[in-house]
């Protein structure tokens, strides 16, 4: 990598955290060689940063083979659908998986260029603060347009009375939200700073009004995590029961979304996973091709709605991944995350990683949370300093 170039990736860095709570409000859905596409400023800016990362390396890394290997083999099952079912049907999953390459890239663009103890400071700060401010704009969408309803005329869910935020919807939203709660916990677990105590408790009141079943679970997975911090383990617990009393007496006002023991969305949940498996035993080997479980749900189960947000994924990552890339994908990719969960650092950066980490895991199983764009890029940052330095850069 040529070391001239780490001011302006920190610079890219600077822009996509800025961007970043804006969320869904800055995409433009352009038509692009006949495909309808939704156009986000951030998959630009890791797009970029990677490129630069490629134009400068002189030696490649053991850490570079492996994201090598893992967009080869994600290419190579994406060429496997276009003999199969001819590019125009998966023309759309290109720009999907080039997006994906482009996130990979930016973790080690991060990886590279953040290497100083300030710098991950300040990044973990920007990162927390870029958190907080989608829970703002949570309460500012909760407290002026708490019904949403109208957007499911343009492919949305209809929410009411849920906090859901720019990403106009409260799966995701909720995910970020425990996001700056883990950074939030720990540095209070570590600094003991009163500050962090509050924006603590901030977050924690913010999930609950997300009213996301998905993002509860994943908040108790970062929270196990947590408890490895020296003497943190009955503070943990407390904010545990604090949680659960908060959940128990949350305002229940009109609409479906807002009653946890809803049933509907868990029926259609098992629907979705057994359509995604029928897509998956189609080609079991290397899948249909990155993101083109639209098209396969159009040809293998005859029904897709194109112009839904949902059609090209599935309620669950780890079933998207197995329908998208096979058996082969799937390991591939899973070695490499797995190799970086264990390869995280023993400080505050690594334990707040693999606490992001777990929690991400947990939420995918329910929501198709491993692949969102935020998630990627936050995570490819978190990730990036986080590892620990190899010898060869």
């Amino acid at each position: 990598m040529d070391y001239k170039k780490p001011k302006l990736i920190k610079l890219l860095i600077l822009v996509f955290l800025i961007l970043f709570p804006f969320g869904q409000l800055l995409s433009l859905k352009k038509t692009l060689f006949g495909i309808d596409v939704n156009i986000l400023p951030i998959d630009f800016v890791a797009g970029t940063a990677w490129l630069i990362v490629l134009a400068g390396i002189k030696k490649r890394s053991q850490l570079l083979n492996s994201i090598i290997a893992v967009c080869l083999v994600f290419a190579f099952t994406y060429l496997i659908s276009v003999v199969l079912f001819g590019f125009p049907l998966v023309a759309r999953g290109s720009l999907y998986l080039i997006r994906f390459i482009a996130y990979l890239g930016f973790f080690y663009a991060v990886y590279l260029s953040v290497v100083k103890e300030n710098d991950k400071k300040l990044l973990l700060k920007f990162l927390l603060t870029a958190c907080g401010l989608v829970a703002v704009f949570g309460w500012l969408q909760y407290l002026n347009y708490p019904d949403l309803r109208s957007l499911y005329y343009i492919g949305w869910d209809d929410h009411l009375f849920r906090l859901v935020g720019t990403y106009l919807d409260p799966g995701f939203t909720s995910l970020i939200l425990v996001f700056g709660l883990i950074i939030s916990l720990a540095n209070y677990l570590k600094k003991k700073s009163s500050l962090y105590l509050i924006l603590t408790a901030f977050f924690l009141i913010s999930i609950a009004f997300t009213y996301a079943r998905a993002a509860y679970l994943a908040l108790v997975a970062g929270l196990f995590v947590l408890t490895k911090i020296k003497k943190s383990i009955y503070k943990i617990i407390t904010i545990g029961f604090i949680f659960l009393i908060l959940i128990a007496i949350l305002p229940r006002p009109e609409g479906y979304g807002v009653r946890l023991e809803r049933t509907h969305s868990i029926i259609a949940k098992f629907t979705n996973y057994s359509e995604t498996l029928m897509i998956f035993k189609k080609q079991p080997l290397f899948g249909v091709g990155f993101n083109n479980i639209c098209m396969a749900r159009l040809i293998y189960l005859n029904d897709a709605n194109p112009q839904s947000h949902a059609c090209n994924g599935s309620d669950s990552s780890l079933l998207f991944l197995l329908a998208s890339s096979g058996v082969v994908g799937t390991v591939v990719f899973l070695r490499f995350l797995y190799g970086a969960y264990t390869e995280a650092s023993d400080d505050l950066y690594g334990l707040v990683f693999r606490s992001s980490a777990l929690a991400v895991c947990v939420h995918s199983l329910f929501v198709n949370s491993l692949f969102y764009p935020w998630v990627m890029g936050y995570l490819a940052i978190l990730m990036g300093i986080s590892l620990k330095r190899q010898r060869t850069p």
